[in-house]
């Protein structure tokens, strides 16, 4: 009798687990139905949406990188300028490119720009690169940035040595939204 039960116990789950497959399977084939049917959605359209936004995104990158580096950039600059130098590989730099892309967008006043060491190897001449991201800020005509001494960004000062007269100021590393505001801040102070 025993037996009868547990053979019978078997056959209602094996049921159940078949009906749920099935009805799985059903609810599956209407959602793709319904997206493909939907007025202004379906598949080609949300296709449209995503290589659209890839297509701004690739627009606001090319705007924010430089190519062909030379010093000229900076000295010529009737801005201030943040320049964020990294490369291909370099994950806190890739992090930071919707924000970059953003700022320069957005902000009139601070020309915020990317700098792919790989294709400016130039760059390694004029800069003390030691780890990307390395960032450098700069006053209008390449004028070195004198950051304020509470500023929350741990900023290094580089001198000539046979001047000692202040040459180059640069961040070390990723920097987050909210520095990446502090700085442009700390640079539309020092103005």
């Amino acid at each position: 009798m025993y037996g009868k039960i547990h053979k019978a116990e078997g056959r209602v789950k094996k049921r159940i687990i078949q009906a749920s497959v099935i009805l799985i399977v059903i609810i599956l084939v209407a959602a793709v139905f319904i997206i493909k049917r939907a007025p202004g959605g379906g598949i080609d359209s949300m296709q449209s949406a995503i290589d659209s936004n890839a297509s701004s995104l690739q627009s606001d990158r090319t705007a924010l990188e430089i190519s062909g580096f030379t010093p000229d950039m900076i000295q010529t600059n009737e801005k201030p300028m943040i320049i964020v130098m990294g490369e291909s590989w370099c994950q806190p730099c890739l992090r930071m490119m919707d924000d970059l892309s953003e700022l320069n967008r957005t902000i009139d006043d601070v020309e915020v720009r990317y700098m792919d060491l790989e294709e400016n190897e130039t760059a390694f001449q004029y800069f003390p690169i030691r780890v990307t991201p390395t960032i450098a800020v700069f006053m209008p005509e390449g004028e070195p940035f004198t950051p304020p001494e509470d500023s929350s960004i741990d900023y290094i000062l580089y001198t000539y040595r046979d001047t000692g007269e202040h040459a180059l100021t640069i961040h070390e590393g990723y920097l987050s939204r909210t520095q990446l505001d502090q700085m442009i801040e700390d640079l539309r102070n020092a103005g």
